[in-house]
């Protein structure tokens, strides 16, 4: 097998920094009456020529959420495996599981809590000043719906809706040895192992099965992990204007469920997937878009886009409830404001805490784990080195937009030659 090259693939955090933008704005002109109407599946509602063109024309990929999502769990599934592809991967589970869990659980329960206060300080509630789209999640929240959201393995309330994707970032999580089989083993017939998890993601999309939908995409992004450099080798002799309408096809089947006011065909999800994996590989192997990616603003983005995602959605309806009545685009201004500053406070004062809480945890597992092994071994057998994700790097794991975790810190998407010492996806 070549070696895996020592490399930072940074332009991937940029990507997941625009994704997180775009749900933003997602949710933002979702607001607008008009607008609200048409993504709450009501495609034969009036538009201006502006809100045909925002919505019926290629332009919604700026503001096109279900994109976005496919694409943080693409990411996801590629950051994730990276460390099993080191040559001393290996070991117990527990330390990856500890270090996770917490990673994924700690920004969300904060978040939920950030919004519960919200909804108690301004209670949101239904208006013709905003769209239904909108007004569907005007709620009162109880200590059921709390509880409900907060274990993330069920449908996310309205309280703050984001989290449902953190439910498919969990399941991914727990079973990501199943995923590191997969993705390890019959590695010549990678092509085949693709095809056929996109094709089980077109079925769950045709009979509207949601965990054959979504599990798939993170089995995507493990096969390009694994294989990146074989990718990486294949497509170098590519001509540079090849990456033209492989791009152009990536934003179409992206953007295919607004392609026109009819309704768009069953199992759209599956292209949307394919669209999402396609617009990754761009990312990953093309000059331009890594000079894109590694720009300033767009790798800020990336830095901040897990507390972003978490936190925005609250307060763009706290924003919208308070000040519709002086002007919508006032509201949806100042509101989109606030979620990047609450994004720049909630990564510094939450999501990172909650990074060296995870770090820490694993390694005390670790630790634990070592100490029983080399007993239980006797003292001419030296202790093992952990579990698999122990050889992450500390920034390297996590789940839904950011750097660090397949959203998250100092870069998800970093790759080594060898393993360091252990040191441990939008509203619907």
């Amino acid at each position: 097998m070549p070696k895996q090259p020592g490399t930072r693939v940074t332009q991937l955090d940029g990507l997941r920094g625009i994704a997180a933008l775009v749900v933003v704005a997602c949710h933002l002109l979702s607001v607008f009456p008009a607008i609200g109407r048409v993504v709450s599946d009501d495609r034969s509602a009036a538009l201006s020529s502006a809100g045909m063109w925002a919505v019926f024309s290629p332009l919604h990929l700026l503001w096109n959420g279900t994109p976005a999502v496919h694409v943080f769990f693409v990411l996801s599934g590629f950051v994730l495996i990276l460390p099993f592809t080191k040559a001393r991967a290996g070991g117990n589970w527990a330390p990856y599981y500890a270090k996770r869990l917490l990673r994924l659980y700690l920004p969300a329960w904060a978040s939920l809590a950030m919004a519960v206060a919200l909804i108690a300080l301004i209670p949101r509630t239904a208006s013709p000043l905003q769209s239904p789209w909108a007004d569907m999640y005007v709620t009162t929240p109880n200590t059921g719906q709390v509880a409900k959201d907060a274990l993330l393995f069920l449908s996310a309330s309205t309280i703050n809706t984001p989290l449902w994707t953190l439910k498919w970032e969990v399941l991914f999580s727990l079973l990501l040895p199943l995923y590191v089989l997969l993705a390890l083993r019959w590695r010549r017939f990678w092509l085949l192992k693709l095809g056929l998890v996109l094709g089980l993601a077109g079925l769950g999309a045709v009979q509207h099965v949601d965990w054959l939908i979504y599990l798939p995409i993170f089995a995507v992004g493990a096969i390009l992990g694994v294989e990146r450099t074989r990718i990486r080798d294949l497509t170098r002799v590519w001509p540079r204007f090849v990456w033209v309408p492989v791009t152009a096809v990536g934003l179409g089947l992206a953007n295919a469920e607004w392609l026109s006011p009819a309704m768009p065909v069953k199992g759209v999800e599956a292209l949307v997937t394919v669209g999402a994996t396609l617009l990754v590989l761009v990312f990953l192997l093309t000059a331009q878009a890594k000079k894109l990616g590694d720009t300033a603003v767009v790798q800020w983005l990336g830095r901040i886009s897990f507390s972003l995602y978490l936190v925005h959605l609250p307060i763009i309806l706290a924003g919208v409830t308070l000040l519709r009545s002086v002007s919508l685009p006032l509201a949806l201004a100042v509101s989109g404001a606030a979620s990047f500053a609450a994004a720049v406070l909630f990564y510094r004062f939450v999501e990172r805490p909650a990074q060296r809480l995870s770090v820490a945890a694993g390694r005390a597992v670790e630790r634990r784990v070592g100490a029983r092994a080399e007993r239980s071994a006797g003292p001419e057998v030296a202790p093992t080195t952990g579990a698999p994700s122990s050889s992450v790097n500390d920034t390297s794991d996590d789940g839904g937009p950011s750097r660090d975790h397949s959203y998250g810190t100092g870069s998800t998407t970093r790759e080594h030659a060898e393993p360091r010492r252990p040191r441990q996806a939008v509203s619907r």
